[in-house]
């Protein structure tokens, strides 16, 4: 495996096709400061400019994925506005790059550490990870998880997260579409690498242009879908991808996709 980018708080790692974003501030379960902010734009920047990469892992290490903002510098006043305009900036990144991007909650997955959870593909959660939106309690809206999480679970449940900032398990995510699996606590990483690569042996050009279009389901008008659509459908269906799938099912074998 090979360090891309090693920072402060967090590293990037690529072995092939697979790439590692590994939060690194475990003695602080991994509480995102203002430097974290810096950090993950770098990264985010850095996978977006790879064209080789096609999954990306987003994991944290010790007992948490991340409890969010870090309350020290908050209750310091060291958070001013520019941190939250980054990390929306770093969301969006993750968000519509054009790699499928897989994220592991365990322990916590507090705040921010959910709006990225939110801004992710698919999402591997523990059955006892604490998850949920508390930025009430610090009279602080909760960044665009007020738009991304009412997709995914609709507005009531959404509302009650928001509003009475409380936190659900990963069994309940599961049940109401938060999260996508649930995995064993032990050898957490272990498992989680393993959804990646079951993701990453489907990530054909047709499966990255499937997320683009998916992406848009909420915000565009059927005419302008329907034509964005055809765009990237014609840019599948004319790539080495889908002449692969071709001499593969002509071969009785598996593709290997780009």
């Amino acid at each position: 495996m090979e360090i891309l980018r090693e920072y402060e708080f967090m590293r990037l790692e690529k072995e092939g096709k697979l790439a590692w974003v590994t939060f690194t501030r475990e003695r602080c379960l991994n509480a995102m400061n203002n430097a974290c902010t810096v950090q993950i734009n770098n990264i985010a920047e850095a996978l977006g400019e790879d064209p080789d990469t096609r999954v990306v892992i987003i994991r944290g290490e010790g007992r948490a994925f991340s409890t969010g903002i870090d309350l020290k510098e908050l209750a310091a006043d060291k958070i001013e506005m520019i941190y939250h305009h980054r990390w929306e900036r770093a969301l969006r990144f993750f968000e519509t790059m054009e790699k499928l991007i897989v994220l592991g909650m365990h322990g916590y997955c507090l705040g921010g550490a959910l709006q990225l959870a939110l801004a992710a593909d698919i999402r591997v959660s523990t059955a006892d990870c604490q998850i949920g939106l508390p930025a009430i309690n610090e009279s602080l809206i909760p960044g665009l998880g007020t738009l991304r999480l009412p997709r995914y679970i609709g507005w009531g449940r959404a509302k009650k997260m928001i509003l009475g900032g409380q936190n659900i398990d990963g069994t309940e995510a599961l049940r109401i579409g938060l999260v996508d699996h649930i995995v064993p606590n032990e050898d957490f990483f272990t498992h989680l690498e393993e959804v990646a690569c079951d993701y990453l042996a489907a990530c054909s050009e047709g499966a990255r242009m499937s997320k683009l279009v998916t992406n848009q389901a909420f915000d565009m008008d059927y005419e302008t879908i329907r034509q964005y659509y055809f765009d990237l459908q014609e840019r599948a269906q004319y790539s080495p991808d889908a002449e692969e799938s071709k001499r593969a099912y002509r071969a009785k074998r598996t593709p290997n996709w780009q």
